[in-house]
C-alpha cells in the first residue's frame, strides 16, 4: 500500500502538515504513517492527540504511529524511501524558527529522495486554485510530470510559469541603475520556445497553460501562491547536501508562500 509521511511536534506547522497529509491519504487511498522524533529528555507524546486530529479530519483512512529517538530529520528521511509523499512544518516551535525554514523542512526538502510538501501554517489548508509550476529556461521532465500527476488527482488546471528577470546594470559610472531596453521581444521569443519545449505536457490535458512574467522569482512566486491551491518546486542541486541544495529564492518561497509547497528532486 502506498504511504504518506508525515512528521508531527505539536507546532503549528506540523499540525497543518497533518490535517493536509490526512486529506491527501484520503484522496489517494494511501496509509497515513505519522511519526513523532522524542527530544532528548522529553516525556511527552505527541502521537495520541495527533492520531485524534488526522481522524477527524479524514475518516476511514489506515493510520500508523510511530515514535522514535533518532532525530527528527534522520527518522524521516529513514521512512522517505518507502513513501510517497513525506509531509512537514516548515518550522517546529519557537519564535525564532518562525522567522527562518527550519533546518529539518530544509533538510528533507533539500534531500528528501521522494517529493516533501511544507505547510508554514493552518492557512496554508485553505489555499484554492490552480496546480503551478515554476520552471527554469530548461524545464526538467520529472517536475512537470510531478506538478501535472498533482492536477490530474484533483481535477484542477495546471499552470506552468517561468519568471523572467534582467536585474538593473550598476557600476562602470552609471549615475543610477539602468533597466534593460524594453524586455517584451525577450519574454515573447523566451515564451515561444518554452512552448515548444512544454508541448508534451501542454497538449496532454485541457486547461494547462504556459505563463512567462517578469519580475524577481521569489517576489513572482509568492504572489501567486496566494491563489495557488499547490505550488510545485524543483530542486536541482544533488541530494544530500541539506541546506545547500535550497537556493535562497526556495527558501523564501517556503516560507513565505501562502499554499503547501512541494520540492521535487530531480
Amino acid at each position: 500500500m502506498n504511504e504518506i509521511v508525515v512528521g508531527v511536534d505539536g507546532s503549528e506547522p506540523s499540525g497543518a502538515a497533518l490535517d493536509w497529509a490526512a486529506h491527501e491519504a484520503q484522496r489517494r487511498g494511501s496509509r497515513l504513517r505519522i511519526v513523532h522524533a522524542l527530544p532528548p529528555l522529553s516525556e511527552e507524546n505527541e502521537l495520541p492527540a495527533a492520531e485524534e486530529r488526522a481522524r477527524r479530519a479524514a475518516p476511514g483512512i489506515e493510520i500508523v504511529t510511530e515514535q522514535v529517538t533518532d532525530g527528527p530529520q534522520e527518522a524521516l528521511m529513514e521512512r522517505a524511501g518507502s513513501a510517497e509523499l513525506v509531509v512537514v512544518g516548515t518550522h517546529g516551535h519557537g519564535s525564532v524558527a518562525s522567522l527562518i525554514v527550519g533546518s529539518v523542512a530544509a533538510g528533507l526538502a533539500g534531500s528528501a529522495p521522494v517529493p516533501v510538501v511544507l505547510l508554514k501554517d493552518d492557512a496554508s489548508l485553505r489555499a484554492e486554485g490552480p496546480v503551478v509550476v515554476a520552471v527554469p529556461e530548461n524545464p526538467v521532465a520529472e517536475v512537470l510530470d510531478a506538478a501535472a500527476h498533482e492536477a490530474d488527482l484533483r481535477d484542477l488546471p495546471l499552470r506552468i510559469v517561468h519568471t523572467w528577470w534582467e536585474p538593473p546594470v550598476e557600476g562602470f559610472g552609471a549615475p543610477a541603475p539602468i533597466m534593460p531596453l524594453d524586455p517584451a521581444p525577450i519574454i515573447d521569443a523566451l515564451r515561444e520556445r518554452l512552448e515548444a519545449e512544454l508541448e508534451p505536457w501542454l497538449g496532454k490535458r485541457p486547461g494547462t497553460t504556459l505563463t512567462v512574467v517578469q519580475g524577481h522569482p521569489r517576489d513572482m512566486l509568492i504572489e501567486l501562491s496566494g491563489e495557488t491551491g499547490l505550488l510545485v518546486l524543483g530542486r536541482h542541486e544533488k541530494p544530500g547536501r541539506h541546506l545547500r541544495a535550497l537556493g535562497s529564492v526556495t527558501r523564501s518561497v517556503i516560507h513565505r508562500a501562502d499554499c503547501p509547497v512541494m520540492v521535487v528532486g530531480v
